[in-house]
């Protein structure tokens, strides 16, 4: 696979990949001739360790297709499962946010914040009304359209709960310690209350720049124990309505 190069007879890869090898995952950012739009393409390759990626994906997949239509949700367009090959892998195709993601941007108004926050909010509703949790909300996972609507991406940790349909293998939980809840970073089940901190820090970071884990001691360590420090930046309601996200 190169840049340049047309995937399936109509996606044209216009970005290098973001590997992720630890995953067997690669990513492409296309354009999409037939639609004449911009897409993400997500292959979990199928050799090495690519059973546990081809999981991942599927899982995103399936949780995808649950939240269909949902207007802060990315769409999926379509997968492919390819056997042989340069392409051999399965495929995601997925909506690419022109905004670019929340890491990319600079810090917001505390209002700016807060309505990207109610946008995050209401897609977790949903996903959580399925028995779905994210388990990886961060800035990073959430991508701006071109008109600065915030939609929620990156279900590869969806994590079934409820005893709902499976929506992820039974693997390690993948997460990231400075946004992760106190019971995910323990190893423990994720529950609904896990995105909601998550969406909280990741409000934190966008207001104030950081997450809000001090740095005394390692993330993971801090993340294990619960532990949080609000910034000063963060006032007034916004303070008031993140405090209740980040419960002991």
């Amino acid at each position: 696979m190169r840049l340049g190069e047309e995937v399936f007879g109509r996606y044209r890869l216009t970005r290098e990949p973001i590997s992720e090898e630890r995953d067997n995952v690669e990513v492409w950012i296309a354009h999409d001739a037939a639609e004449g739009r911009d897409v993400v393409l997500k292959r979990a390759r199928l050799t090495g360790n690519g059973q546990g990626a081809l999981g991942r994906l599927q899982a995103a997949a399936r949780a995808l297709d649950r939240l269909k239509g949902h207007p802060h949700v990315v769409a999926l367009y379509e997968t492919r499962h390819v056997e042989e090959g340069e392409a051999a892998g399965f495929w995601l195709v997925v909506e690419y946010g022109s905004g670019g993601s929340l890491d990319q941007q600079p810090r917001m108004r505390p209002e700016q914040a807060a309505r990207i926050g109610a946008q995050i909010a209401d897609a977790l509703t949903a996903l959580h009304a399925e028995g779905i949790v994210h388990c990886d909300v961060k800035p990073g996972n959430v991508v701006l359209t071109g008109d600065g609507t915030a939609k929620l991406t990156d279900f590869d940790s969806a994590y079934r709960v409820a005893g709902r349909v499976t929506v992820t293998p039974n693997a390690p939980l993948s997460y990231t310690p400075d946004y992760a809840a106190r019971e995910i970073a323990r190893g423990n089940i994720p529950i609904p209350e896990s995105d909601v901190f998550s969406l909280a820090a990741t409000l934190h970071a966008l207001v104030a720049g950081k997450p809000p884990r001090p740095w005394e001691h390692s993330v993971e360590f801090q993340a294990e124990r619960g532990v949080i420090r609000v910034d000063d930046e963060v006032t007034g309601p916004l303070r008031d309505v993140l405090s209740p996200g980040f419960r002991s």
